[in-house]
């Protein structure tokens, strides 16, 4: 992530929330908004399942019988492009 990516965010917490976000900056020896951003992404993986994830419907795309090359995961995009055309 870029410093251009990123956009303030003003966020109101109370006394308890502020010594845990405190504590956890200093032992992780990281930002506040750091800890904020990594709180962020844990709760969203443990909220939402690998299969709510739209990438997770590539998996089989190309059918159970394919003549899988062995570069597939190299190549794959060109694969793909190539198994649509023809449906």
């Amino acid at each position: 992530m870029t410093a251009s990516d990123k956009k303030p965010v003003q966020v109101y917490l109370d006394a308890t929330q502020r010594s845990k976000l405190s504590y956890l900056a200093e032992r992780l020896d990281v930002s506040y908004a750091e800890v904020l951003r990594m709180g962020i992404d844990a709760l969203s993986r443990a909220t939402f399942s690998a299969d709510d994830d739209p990438a997770m419907q590539l998996i089989g795309l190309l059918g159970e019988q394919t003549n899988s090359p062995g570069d597939m995961s190299v190549a794959h995009d060109r694969y793909i492009v190539e198994e649509t055309r023809n449906v």
